[in-house]
């Protein structure tokens, strides 16, 4: 069984990738982290579009260092990682990414960095679990 399992430096992912790390390591298979980048704010000010292209500097490093440091965390005991930053809206991504890399399930966390969403199930979450083609483990 082929896992994805999605990051993004909270607490909830953190459990998430946590744990399917231990589910790849109990059944002998490699892991695939991602790290979904927002996607880019639109201005309609032709004036701030330097600053546009520095935050969207820092958001790209930011998001490679939440994604480096995650599955660094999981290179252990025999364990394959593959690490991918994408970007765009965030469900989407990770349903496309699903369905094209022939994972077998997907493994997010239940709440993510934004406050955003359902009281009780973040909304990517929510979203992915409607729109992923692949089973989907929310982990709280």
């Amino acid at each position: 069984m082929r896992i994805l399992v999605a990051v993004d430096g909270s607490d909830p992912s953190r459990r998430a990738a946590t744990r399917a790390a231990d589910l790849a390591r109990r059944l002998g298979e490699s892991l695939t982290v991602v790290h979904v980048l927002p996607p880019p704010p639109i201005f309609s000010e032709p004036a701030v579009l330097p600053d546009v292209a520095e935050l969207e500097r820092r958001v790209y490093e930011r998001g490679k260092a939440v994604l480096d440091e995650i599955a660094d965390s999981l290179r252990h005991d025999g364990l394959e990682v593959q690490a991918q930053l994408l970007a765009g809206p965030a469900a989407e991504v990770l349903a496309e990414a699903a369905q094209s890399s022939e994972v077998d399930f997907v493994v997010v966390g239940s709440r993510g960095r934004t406050l955003v969403g359902s009281m009780l199930l973040g909304g990517t979450s929510h979203r992915l679990i409607h729109i992923c083609k692949k089973p989907v483990l929310v982990v709280h």
